[in-house]
């Protein structure tokens, strides 16, 4: 089983007007052990999270940890059999 995801990203044009800026069928999805899949989405630094720019953030070396002060959307798929691991989620107050 692999993962496949079609992510869509949004923006502004120079006018202030909603613009589509990436429009893909995921390609940076990593097997993190036999079995589990994981894609990185989106990710921030910083609080409030500025979204002025239009860099994709996606690539940012994260590994399977969070970011202090900042966000990471992840989505993952477990594949049957695979050995259940501790799961953290972090909220802000």
């Amino acid at each position: 089983m692999s993962l496949t995801v079609r992510r869509v990203v949004t923006g502004h044009d120079e006018n202030g007007r909603a613009i589509v800026l990436i429009d893909e069928p995921f390609k940076n999805v990593v097997q993190t052990r036999p079995g589990a899949h994981a894609a990185v989405i989106w990710t921030s630094k910083g609080f409030p999270v500025d979204n002025d720019g239009s860099a994709d953030t996606s690539g940012r070396k994260i590994g399977i940890s969070t970011i202090d002060n900042g966000t990471v959307f992840r989505v993952l798929s477990f594949g049957p059999g695979v050995t259940p691991r501790n799961h953290r989620t972090d909220t802000i107050d």
